[in-house]
């Protein structure tokens, strides 16, 4: 996605994870958690400057540059871009059931740079728009950490079609900015570990599976779609260090009623990159705290509570505040001489929260990830990852009378292969024993397919 550049590097930065931003606006985050679809067929030519110039076979996007009008209206401050993600996934064995499911995913983004539009310097504003439909198997896979988390969006159950994200972001010089609005929370987890050529979307592309794509250990306090309003330190335009305060309540279906009625959430999110033996490496610390009141047993924006466990006060009684500390980092081993931001290493997502109302008590997920060393496939990426997801205690004796649970965890396979840059198909496949007990393993294959418009 083509982002204005005007008074600083880095114009729009993270929530709590955060990406960067490149010398064209196109963001490249790298660390854990999602791989960006970013394959080319082979013998393709290295990527132009204008991500909307080249041939039909070359072009980062189907549509082009629209006989010049779209660079045109980047250079004054105008994008657009539109992503079109078909999903068909199905438990082959275990779960709830066996069924195979279709749906998928419309995701419409604008950006507005005020410097380059003539209004004022340092601003940019982002819109995200999606429209979901069709069904996914995250309600027959029997897992708390649903299997495709982009259908999970902006209505788990529904043909929907809603503003998930509109921030505003202001430089304050060239060392911090400040932002404010309706965050999409899932677009600002900026903990990749490949540099995106593509939607740089997590979910979109790379690992389907949450617990793979984003760090659960927060998904008590965090929603997917929040107002909020926070500031962010740069170093060599690079973001290092954010603090955002925003309402709790899950608004991806709702405006900006009643803010802040139910309470706060604090954020604090330390990003170091680093290249020890000149390999890239990010290393992401960071903790929530929220004074809201909250259940074991309450709906949480990514996870899937089974719905017998959505009980009132008297089965879950209500708590007071919560809490959770997360580490994550990429490492690079093995780094394209020729191109730096093509390489593939290592990753790890970790954390901790108070257990009570949590129900998540801790989170230990790993693997590998990056871009293909397959020749002639320069800019394929694959993964290979695998999930725990610890149980809190409390959870579990809750959960005892009415449906029992135990700890989750499985493994997801996944490689991304470019028809053509703008055209990429995925296959998919998850192993993963179901937080629900009596519910046998899970073998959910998958196929994804993305058109970028």
């Amino acid at each position: 996605m083509l982002r204005g550049r005007s008074l600083v590097p880095l114009l729009s930065v993270s929530l709590f994870w955060v990406g960067s931003v490149s010398a064209r606006g196109q963001e490249t985050g790298s660390g854990a958690g999602a791989v960006p679809a970013t394959a080319a067929p082979p013998a393709v030519e290295p990527t132009p400057p204008n991500p909307y110039a080249g041939d039909l076979h070359t072009r980062l996007r189907a549509t082009g540059d629209w006989w010049g009008h779209r660079s045109n209206l980047a250079d004054r401050g105008l994008t657009f871009d539109l992503f079109a993600t078909q999903f068909y996934q199905g438990i082959a064995s275990g779960g709830r059931e066996q069924e195979f499911e279709f749906g998928g995913k419309l995701d419409y983004l604008f950006n507005l740079d005020t410097d380059k539009l003539g209004l004022w310097q340092g601003g940019l504003l982002d819109l995200h728009a999606e429209t979901r439909y069709g069904t996914a198997v995250n309600n027959i896979d029997g897992l708390l950490a649903p299997s495709n988390l982009p259908l999970s969006f902006p209505d788990p159950d529904k043909s929907i079609t809603s503003i998930t994200g509109l921030k505003l972001t202001q430089a304050l010089g060239e060392k911090a900015v400040v932002f404010v609005g309706k965050i999409n929370t899932l677009d600002e987890y900026g903990f990749r570990y490949a540099p995106a050529l593509g939607t740089n979307r997590p979910g979109l592309e790379g690992f389907l599976n949450t617990s793979l794509v984003f760090n659960p250990i927060v998904a008590r306090t965090v929603p997917y779609s929040a107002a909020g309003v926070g500031a962010a330190v740069l170093r060599e335009g690079e973001p290092l260090l954010a603090v955002t305060v925003f309402d709790p309540e899950e608004r991806s279906t709702k405006g900006l009623e009643d803010l802040f009625a139910r309470g706060v959430t604090v954020v604090s999110d330390l990003t170091l990159d680093v290249k020890p033996l000149g390999r890239p490496g990010r290393y992401n610390l960071g903790g929530t705290y929220s004074n809201a009141r909250y259940r074991s047993f309450d709906p949480a924006a990514y996870l899937f509570l089974p719905p017998q466990l959505i009980r009132d006060d008297a089965a879950s009684p209500k708590e007071t505040g919560s809490w959770s500390v997360y580490a994550n980092f990429f490492q690079s081993l093995w780094v394209d001489p020729a191109e730096e931001t093509r390489h593939w290493g290592v990753f790890g997502q970790f954390g901790i929260s108070d257990g009570n109302p949590n129900p998540v008590r801790f989170v230990a997920n790993g693997g590998i990830g990056g871009r293909s060393m397959i020749p002639g496939r320069t800019y394929d990426t694959f993964g290979v990852g695998y999930f725990y997801l610890g149980l809190s205690d409390n959870f579990k004796a809750l959960a005892r009378p009415f449906l029992p649970q135990r700890d989750e965890y499985g493994v997801e396979l996944f490689y991304n292969l470019a028809v053509t840059p703008w055209a990429r198909f995925t296959t998919d496949f998850q192993v993963a024993r179901p937080s629900t007990v009596g519910l046998d393993t899970a073998i959910i294959p998958g196929f994804r397919f993305q058109l970028l418009f």
